[in-house]
């Protein structure tokens, strides 16, 4: 099977030995983010990650319970690859983009310091601290994009040894900690009837009607984590209802684990010329559809009900910030604290300082600031291009 080309950033060593990467897209920007974020991310953010790695890492292990596969802190790094998928082009937040500046969404600047930004890919990136080795984390940049799912498939096509694999969507915020979801997936992957687990978040019937993908499920919010059994997409509002628990549905995040067993006969299939998970003829690899599709085959593949073979952890705090309006309710989040308890302290607070600093609310008009001037008038708020219901001043 003909595997699209990829480009590799950072070739020094063979990926191979490498444990967390991010997929890029040359058409949508990516050399530019590789260059300007993920590599600033090694550089300035990484180090200092670095100092509490170990420790947050062997805590991990003691509170998930050690077991054949993560048994010790350098499993982490040695077993399982994380893959951040950042290669998409943002259409739904490009109008936003194109009014701060031509940027693609995970590249949009806040500015930090004098000469540091933090960027929305900076909390993905954050996510796999204890997944990153020493080389930090590795941009794929494909030439030819083929899907949400496709850096993956092609990384394990071109021969690099297939791992337990955890996946975050680029463009998603997590209010639990890193340590926390990192404790979780442990526990899956060494829990020999586990081949998919799905991280998801309570919302309101109302707010996942035609929004968001939810996910069937068994057990309550109350428990550490329920069983998955089954996947609406954007239900309509009376079919979420129906399937709320506990008064909520449990929508869908873009954060969640395969199995290297899962991998392996994925890929089998696909290096034999089946491909079971294509969403249309430009996206040919689709994370959604290799999710329902592993699920699908559980009772086939590992001899396992589908329902006992995945697992749903429900997070309290999560956006998906490919609209303006997500932006601005993470924005403010920020503001309090929460989102940025994967980051070093020092950074912690210049990040807060600088949200506070560029997220307000006008009476009842949320605006973003964008400006470096050192003060903003009203009438530069009132005349300022409103997108998503929020106020862009630039």
């Amino acid at each position: 099977m003909k595997i699209s080309n990829i480009s590799q950033v950072n070739q020094g060593n063979s990926p191979s030995f490498k444990a967390s990467f991010v997929g890029l897209s040359e058409k949508n920007l990516g050399r530019q983010i590789a260059s300007g974020i993920v590599d600033t991310f090694n550089r300035r953010i990484l180090p200092e990650i670095k100092t509490t790695q170990l420790q947050e890492a062997t805590q991990i292990i003691q509170n998930a319970g050690a077991g054949s596969v993560i048994a010790k802190a350098s499993d982490l790094q040695d077993k399982v690859n994380f893959f951040i998928l950042a290669g998409g082009s943002g259409s739904r937040f490009r109008e936003l983009a194109q009014t701060v500046g031509n940027y693609n969404k995970i590249s949009l600047p806040f500015k930090i310091g004098e000469k540091e930004d933090i960027h929305m890919l900076d909390f993905a990136l954050a996510k796999s601290k204890s997944f990153i080795g020493k080389e930090g984390i590795t941009p794929i940049v494909e030439e030819l994009p083929g899907g949400s799912f496709s850096s993956i498939v092609k990384h394990y096509s071109a021969g690099n040894p297939i791992k337990d694999t955890v996946v975050c969507c680029g463009d998603n915020v997590f209010g639990d900690s890193a340590t926390s979801l990192t404790e979780f997936f442990t526990k899956m992957i060494n829990n020999p009837k586990k081949h998919v687990a799905l991280v998801g978040v309570g919302r309101t019937p109302e707010e996942v009607a035609k929004r968001f993908g939810v996910l069937k499920v068994s057990g309550s919010l109350n428990d550490e984590f329920m069983h998955l059994t089954g996947f609406q997409e954007k239900p309509e509002l009376e079919v979420a209802k129906a399937l709320a628990v506990d008064g909520q549905n449990i929508a869908n995040t873009g954060l969640f684990y395969l199995s290297k067993k899962a991998m392996t006969n994925l890929m089998d299939e696909i290096s034999s010329g089946i491909n079971n998970i294509k969403k249309n003829e430009s996206e040919v690899f689709d994370f959604a559809n290799a999710v329902k599709y592993v699920h699908s085959q559980a009772q086939k593949w590992f001899g396992v009900k589908p329902e006992e073979a995945a697992a749903v952890k429900v997070v309290k705090k999560w956006e998906d910030l490919g609209e303006p309006q997500a932006l601005y309710s993470f924005a403010n989040a920020v503001k309090k604290g929460d989102f940025i308890g994967d980051f070093p302290q020092t950074i912690q607070d210049k990040i807060r300082k600088s949200f506070n600093q560029r997220v307000h609310l006008d009476a009842k008009t949320p605006y973003i600031l964008f400006t470096e001037q050192p003060a903003v008038f009203g009438h530069q708020i009132q005349n300022a291009k409103t997108v998503d219901g929020v106020k862009i001043v630039v």
